[in-house]
């Protein structure tokens, strides 16, 4: 499962259902590039692309932008921590009252646009996210290995018996500049791109959960996650994820595990408590790996939908690399 809260999915939902019944939309196996654009007939669809940048001085960020969108409209978000200074210095959110039209691959939520463009082989990524005041993240996004179909081909299952259509590209050269404090700063890095939709069912056994993706310093990728019940323990039967090889051969994971280790906090804001650090153990792949928050202040809050963790978290013991790590914990269980 991918690309959001799945609390921000039930709330959608609601926010959807208010204006139009759930139109039929039917999952078809990805097939790219036709499946890059917006999906008519489906609940719930976002695009959600997240990165770890560096500035020229060596400063590290690291940032997100996404836009989730329903037949009603779309919700945009960007989100950017300076790592060193733990702190947020560009954090916005917009509401659009219209849909996107089908088959748009150029997505705008008011301040943020999202754009996939056919250029070369696998295409890139556009992000331009700007707020009052001036502060503003511009970045593109190059694949540098072919995308990465999950579950089966493209097909993954989700808790509560649903589906939904899913793929990444997990290696993205980036450039760009990001202006904040009245300072703009050139930036490049490795960015990671989802895509997703499908009709979510709201149920609370989808409101809950862990992701991890690791860009490893071998040329390996990773995406896992989980479901949680009420005491954040994996739901069986659900959870996996896949593994990219340095040539870009993606294989399923099958299992995992994901222990959290040392503290726990309760950002402001946040209902819930989020582990800082993490051993995450994928034997097919030969990889046990301790990773803990790059920052403490990675908690997004959002204005009217329910916050979540997305934030940056090193690696201290095994392969070498950096992660992200996105917690969803607002909801209750079931």
């Amino acid at each position: 499962m991918r690309a959001s809260t799945a609390v921000w999915i039930a709330s959608l939902l609601v926010w959807a259902a208010c204006a139009a019944p759930a139109a039929a939309g039917t999952l078809q196996p990805v097939k790219l590039p036709r499946d890059h654009g917006a999906h008519a007939g489906f609940s719930v669809e976002w695009w959600y692309t997240t990165g770890h940048a560096t500035a020229a001085h060596g400063r590290r960020y690291f940032w997100f932008a996404t836009i989730w969108a329903t037949p009603r409209g779309a919700v945009g978000r960007v989100n950017v921590v300076d790592i060193k200074r733990d702190k947020v210095v560009l954090a916005e959110q917009w509401t659009r009252t219209a849909p996107l039209a089908a088959g748009a691959r150029d997505l705008v939520a008011g301040g943020l646009r999202l754009r996939w463009l056919a250029s070369g082989r696998l295409g890139r990524v556009t992000v331009d996210a700007h707020v009052d005041g001036g502060d503003r993240l511009r970045l593109v996004l190059v694949p540098e290995r072919p995308y990465a179909l999950h579950g089966d081909r493209g097909i993954v299952p989700l808790a509560g018996n649903g589906t939904s259509a899913y793929y990444s590209a997990t290696r993205l050269a980036t450039t760009g500049t990001l202006r904040t404090g009245g300072r703009a700063l050139r930036v490049k890095g490795l960015a990671w791109f989802d895509h997703q939709c499908g009709d979510f069912a709201v149920v609370l056994d989808t409101l809950r959960w862990d992701w991890f993706a690791c860009q490893l310093a071998d040329g390996r990728d990773l995406m896992v996650s989980r479901f949680l019940d009420a005491n954040d323990q994996p739901l069986p039967g659900v959870g996996g994820g896949t593994l990219v090889g340095r040539g870009g051969h993606a294989v399923r994971v099958q299992a995992f595990s994901a222990t959290p280790v040392g503290p726990a906090i309760q950002p402001p804001g946040a209902s819930a408590t989020y582990p800082l650090a993490w051993r995450l153990v994928v034997p097919q792949a030969g990889l046990d790996l301790r990773l803990r928050a790059a920052a403490r202040h990675q908690f997004v809050q959002m204005q009217i939908l329910p916050g979540f963790w997305e934030g940056e978290a090193s690696i201290l013991r095994g392969a070498r690399g950096v992660c992200t790590v996105e917690d969803v914990r607002e909801a209750p269980a079931a």
